[in-house]
């Protein structure tokens, strides 16, 4: 799909998944879940630690379901993950693999973080069918330029095509207004690590 002269969205090949998973280390690594989980201070480590969770997140994600780029001028600015019914949540196996990530490296304590976290984000998901957005995220030199936007309406048209319920969470109280311009609405609102978070969900249009 093309969004503009200068941007492309298209789905991600397993070759790109390195890429992607350097971006989504960028573009998240001062989202309040993460820095609260992982609790390293300094930004750039906070990044490495985040790029080997991201890591076997996206090549899971890969398998189960899609993983769309946004082009910037021909770089990867963007980086949109959907899940589709059924395959939202990792596989025991999946699991199993992200534990060093979390585990090795990192401050005393981050594992149970991230597991808390994780855990309570999985025991929302939705009974319904659904498609499942995220990770979302833009390159952080390139964000508020309309790419998030571009692969928001790209996940919405996709769902939309197959008539489906979709369905996100976020740790960030200014996604939520983007979110609803978009038809999502808020289903419920919890505390994770202590930090607000809102779960949305949109039905086909």
């Amino acid at each position: 799909m093309e969004a503009s002269s200068s941007l492309m969205l298209r789905e991600l090949q397993r070759a790109e998944l390195e890429e992607a998973v350097g971006l989504l280390s960028r573009g998240m690594r001062d989202n309040p879940a993460n820095v609260r989980a992982f609790a390293i201070q300094d930004a750039d480590s906070r990044s490495r630690a985040l790029a080997q969770f991201f890591r076997p997140v996206l090549h899971g994600l890969y398998k189960r379901g899609l993983i769309v780029g946004a082009f910037h001028k021909g770089t990867l600015a963007g980086v949109s993950g959907m899940a589709p019914p059924g395959g939202c949540q990792p596989t025991l196996f999946e699991k199993l693999r992200m534990l060093p990530s979390v585990f090795v490296g990192n401050p005393l304590g981050t594992t149970p973080r991230v597991l808390a976290w994780t855990g309570e984000w999985a025991r929302r998901d939705p009974a319904e069918t659904h498609w499942h957005l995220g990770p979302l995220a833009v390159d952080s030199h390139l964000q508020r330029q309309g790419i998030g936007r571009a692969m928001l309406a790209d996940f919405c048209a996709r769902v939309d095509q197959r008539r489906a319920l979709s369905y996100l969470e976020t740790d960030k109280f200014e996604n939520v207004g983007f979110y609803k311009m978009f038809g999502f609405t808020v289903t419920a609102e919890g505390e994770v690590l202590g930090m607000p978070n809102w779960f949305m969900s949109r039905p086909s249009q």
